[in-house]
């Protein structure tokens, strides 16, 4: 059975996708959960829906920020990744779809929007932990990656649209 299936039939896992959705629908989508929250919940789903899904996942979780939040958010991207010698998958634009087709393109090569969003400078990990926890490069990466994964686990819990 996987995560998704799992969510479906109820129990703690259910619980406590319900509540890291509550959080992150009550206050500002960077707070209310630690970094190694969200790294933690979104690695547990964000590969386990299709592409088309995760990528309306990543737009409905960027349209709750303000214009101005998906301007600094693009511009952190666009900096983070000259910073690497990488360039983004496409022109970039503060537009939620636009944003999250970006963000749908970079997630599909492991590990390339971990390395985007996690901070720089950071020490080496310790073998099992997560590179990007307690090191999100701002707030507006935890907003992200804390909103793609409640969106995907609300559309999971809703079931199929007809």
């Amino acid at each position: 059975m996987g995560i998704l299936d799992e969510l479906l039939g109820g129990g703690q896992l259910q619980r406590t996708f319900t509540d890291f959705v509550t959080r992150y629908e009550q206050g500002h989508p960077s707070e209310g959960y630690s970094d190694q929250e969200v790294v933690d919940r979104y690695r547990e789903v964000a590969h386990a829906v299709p592409s088309d899904q995760y990528a309306q996942a990543a737009q409905e979780a960027l349209a709750r920020l303000s214009p101005e939040e998906r301007a600094a958010f693009v511009k952190m991207l666009q900096e983070r990744a000259q910073a690497r010698g990488a360039a983004l998958p496409r022109q970039v634009e503060a537009d939620p779809g636009d944003l999250g087709q970006v963000l749908t393109d970079l997630h599909q090569t492991p590990g390339r929007l971990r390395d985007l969003l996690g901070g720089g400078g950071a020490p080496p990990q310790a073998a099992g932990s997560s590179p990007l926890a307690g090191m999100f490069a701002s707030p507006l990466a935890k907003a992200a990656l804390a909103g793609i994964t409640a969106m995907i686990v609300k559309r999971v819990m809703q079931g199929p649209t007809r």
